[in-house]
Formats: C-alpha cells, sequence, structure tokens
C-alpha cells in the first residue's frame, strides 16, 4: 500500500510540473555547475549523501535537452515530506550532467539535490539542510 501511494505521489507531481511550469530551457540556457568540485564535496561516508539504490538506474534512449524534462527524470528520486516543492534546475558542459534542486526558493525547508548523467540516470543524491 505505501509503495502505490508514493506511485500515485510521484505520478501526481509529475503531471503537475508540466501542467503548472513555464515553458522549458533547454541546457545551453540553464545556469552551470561543475560535478566534479561538487564531488569532491561529498565524503564517501557523509550520511547526507545517496551513491546508491536510485530509481533511475538505466539510461534513456535519448538525451535530457530541457530542464522540464531533467526535473520529470529527477522527480522518480524525490523523498522529503513537501508534496509541491520548488525546483532549481543547472547542467554541466564539461560533464554533460544535470543537477535538479528541490525546495531551492523555500530556505525554511530541507533540500534534496539530485545529480544525472544526459541520460537520466542518477548519480547522486545530497540532502541539505
Amino acid at each position: 500500500m505505501k509503495s502505490f501511494v508514493s506511485l500515485a505521489m510521484i505520478f501526481l507531481l509529475s503531471i503537475t510540473y508540466r501542467g503548472c511550469s513555464a515553458p522549458p530551457t533547454d541546457k545551453a540556457e540553464l545556469p552551470s555547475f561543475s560535478y566534479e568540485e561538487e564531488l569532491l564535496e561529498y565524503a564517501e561516508d557523509s550520511a547526507n549523501v545517496k551513491r546508491d539504490n536510485f530509481v533511475n538506474t538505466e539510461e534513456l534512449e535519448s538525451v535530457i535537452n530541457t530542464d522540464l524534462d531533467a526535473v520529470d527524470q529527477a522527480i522518480k528520486e524525490y523523498t522529503l515530506d513537501n508534496v509541491s516543492p520548488y525546483y532549481r534546475v543547472f547542467f554541466d558542459p564539461d560533464t554533460n550532467v544535470w543537477k535538479v534542486v528541490f525546495n531551492y526558493y523555500d530556505e525554511d525547508l530541507a533540500k534534496q539535490a539530485v545529480y544525472m548523467n544526459e541520460k537520466g540516470k542518477t548519480l547522486l543524491i545530497v540532502y541539505i539542510e
């Protein structure tokens, strides 16, 4: 029952994002970041870092090119309690890695950053308090 509720929530969140969001933004127009630099910040034994047991373990057939497509993929990894999270999307053109940060605009809530390769396979999840 719990997994059914989780799947239903993921489905509703993905529909909500598409229905209420701005037009898609191409990855070349998004703020950039350095995946390699951020990866150095997270120690192997950090409690706030998840390195395996992801939902997105298979690559998509095509490359993700827009922020909305990245959010649609990253929301499958979302585990925080806030039902309607804000999000901010970044892209690293050097490594072709996406970063979707949930709850970015509300500083009072915990945050979750999902890092994915250009084909939507999750590489890392960081929980930010």
